[in-house]
């Protein structure tokens, strides 16, 4: 089906992005420790980056894990219910999730307008950008989301896959 291949194709982007972005940070990481402890010098930018790194990797990550049943979850109650009234629990789930995203997605942007006035200290790079993790991974959950329930996957975060 359409969506599902749509979905899988941003999952493999994500999945890149992310072990880019994990490589670079555990890199700067070990160069920090490097240079703390050997060296003597520690780097003033590797923790900036390394902090920076992480918000991209949790709102990222976030998004990639959606469809793959990636969150934590207890669903006892749930797996207790009638299939139709689970299937509506579901739903009401989902509901509550892209509402949730649509409003980090938007608040989160205008957080990183207004944060980009600011420059990083290490770094001195506008903080639009490190801020600007917030709306791109609320925008790729909001849209996976959307792709799965339109694809008709039914996500039940923590069941095994």
């Amino acid at each position: 089906m359409i969506f599902s291949r749509v979905a899988d194709a941003i999952e493999r982007l994500l999945d890149a992005i992310l072990l880019l972005a994990i490589s670079v940070m555990v890199v700067a990481i070990c160069w920090q420790v490097f240079g703390r402890y050997v060296l003597n010098h520690s780097p003033v930018w590797t923790e900036e980056v390394a902090r920076f790194l992480m918000a991209w990797i949790a709102l990222l990550g976030s998004a990639a894990v959606l469809r793959r049943r990636g969150h934590i979850a207890v669903t006892f109650v749930v797996d207790l219910l009638p299939r139709p009234v689970a299937l509506a629990v579901g739903l009401i789930r989902d509901l509550l999730i892209l509402v949730m995203a649509c409003a980090l997605g938007w608040y989160g942007y205008g957080f990183a307008v207004i944060g980009g006035r600011r420059d990083s200290a290490a770094l001195e790079i506008p903080m639009f950008y490190p801020y600007l993790a917030i709306p791109v991974g609320a925008t790729f959950i909001a849209v996976l989301l959307v792709l799965a329930r339109a694809g008709r996957e039914e996500l039940k975060p923590g069941a095994a896959p």
